[in-house]
């Protein structure tokens, strides 16, 4: 196993992007003046932030749209189109949502982004600030988690064809049952995890969490309720959870340190993070989404269960109610139900421009004109590795390749890919046309649908690639 130190090196990092104290005689007096200055409000102060401004140079002159009607057809423009269609959703999407943001790369190139406030009464406003705002990505940390894991393989921390152990997220010499590429495609370890409480509300940290032997707190691949082993495509937050455990393990490091390393920083996601507890307490960081229907229950429902179980704290910090208690919408806030043992599978916190800074570095990877990864090893991660059975009516595309939706086979051209998430109160959509180097961001906070979410984003595509 290689320490993280050693993978930080290699990959360009330095200990101070750990806030580690600096040895005495080691700071300047000009460095000691930049103590109090944290350009990108991440909550990492700049001497200690090796990523410390989040860029953007929009590529676009908004005075060239006409006045905004929600009507993209009004716009022969694709990026007033792309304005309209965003600020469409926010009005008309059917719930009550207060803020949206998104971002295109066009050309590779994080092109412009622009975001909106809704005031009430049919009433909004254009929100600059907004772009920069965080947001929980909810399940596109799927695809950051699998991009890094293809970076640790790329520089030999370990393979997609390492077994993992369901017990402790070590690595299996011998007689393993499931690999890694196994946990990040879906297969055949792991079912839908529909009310698995601890995945939001186990105390410990993600080794802790895999180290417990109850199967219906951390379940093993053949465990009677949430086991999958042998079966086919179940997708399942546990698959991304001992995966992120594993990477953490492999690097000696924490969860955390290894997505803010090895992605988070090396992109530009300036401001991503996975610390909830951080992400609240700053400027772009301590607003409310509204949550409805059922998944405003799963902070509930851990205040409800935490006082008799050991393994459940109450963490669910923006909310006293109950299980039952008579409420239509709740708000949250991005410290909401946080547990590291799901933050793999969906705790990835993110603006508008880190998902867009994130694509640009995947669509030159794709490319070979730089990146994070190998040509071959972006490709690896958008190939199909389960036909989901949709055909042509798909929510997103009709594969699932390694940590992306995909409607590209192996060692075919990819024309699309991406991946969707929400949490309760926050929705994404992240899709991108590799072939014609373009990509869509979308948050909302808000419980919209991240099919429609995603078709907008799709139809802001259209109208880039139409002639």
């Amino acid at each position: 196993m290689i320490e993280l130190t050693k993978i930080c090196v290699m990959v360009g990092w330095v200990v101070l992007a750990l806030g580690l104290p600096v040895a005495e005689g080691q700071v300047s007096k000009q460095q000691a003046t930049r103590f109090d200055f944290d350009q990108d409000q991440d909550g990492i102060l700049d001497f200690f932030d090796r990523c410390p401004t989040l860029e953007y140079a929009p590529g676009f002159d908004w005075q060239s749209c006409g006045p905004m009607d929600q009507n993209p057809g009004n716009d022969p423009q694709p990026e007033c189109k792309a304005r309209e269609r965003v600020l469409s959703t926010l009005l008309t999407n059917g719930t009550f949502t207060t803020h949206i943001a998104f971002a295109v790369v066009k050309n590779g190139q994080l092109h412009f982004a622009d975001a909106f406030e809704y005031l009430g009464q049919g009433q909004y406003r254009q929100d600059p600030n907004g772009i920069r705002r965080l947001y929980r990505v909810g399940s596109t940390s799927k695809s950051v988690v699998a991009v890094a894991a293809k970076v640790l393989e790329e520089l030999d921390v370990l393979s997609l064809s390492d077994y993992v152990s369901d017990d402790d997220a070590s690595k299996v010499p011998v007689g393993g049952k499931r690999q890694l590429r196994h946990l990040l495609s879906h297969q055949g370890a792991f079912k839908l995890d529909n009310g698995a409480i601890h995945l939001y509300c186990y105390p410990g940290d993600l080794g802790a969490f895999w180290a417990v032997p109850d199967d219906l707190v951390s379940p093993h691949y053949d465990s009677a309720v949430y086991g999958n082993l042998g079966g086919g495509y179940q997708y399942s937050a546990f698959n991304y959870s001992l995966a992120g455990a594993y990477l953490a393990n492999q690097t000696g490091g924490s969860f955390e340190q290894v997505v803010q390393s090895i992605v988070f920083d090396s992109t530009g996601m300036c401001t991503a993070t996975v610390d909830g507890d951080r992400a609240a307490t700053t400027t772009i960081g301590d607003g409310w989404a509204t949550a409805e229907g059922a998944s405003m229950h799963v902070g509930p429902y851990i205040n409800l269960v935490s006082p008799t179980d050991p393994l459940c704290v109450d963490n669910y910090y923006s909310s006293d109610d109950l299980y039952g208690d008579p409420y239509t919408w709740q708000l949250y806030r991005l410290d909401e139900a946080g547990a590291e043992a799901r933050d793999p599978a969906g705790g990835v916190i993110a603006s508008a421009l880190d998902l867009a800074h994130f694509a640009e570095s995947l669509l030159a990877s794709y490319h070979g004109t730089g990146g994070i990864v190998s040509p071959a090893g972006i490709r690896e991660l958008w190939a199909a590795t389960s036909d989901l059975g949709c055909g042509g009516g798909c929510p997103y595309e009709r594969y699932y390749g390694i940590g992306f939706f995909t409607d590209s086979l192996s060692g075919q051209p990819v024309h699309q890919v991406g991946h969707g998430g929400a949490r309760p109160g926050f929705s994404t959509a992240f899709v991108l046309r590799p072939e014609a180097n373009l990509a869509v961001a979308i948050l909302a906070n808000s419980d919209v649908s991240t099919v429609l979410m995603s078709n907008v984003a799709k139809a802001i595509l259209d109208d880039f690639e139409t002639p």
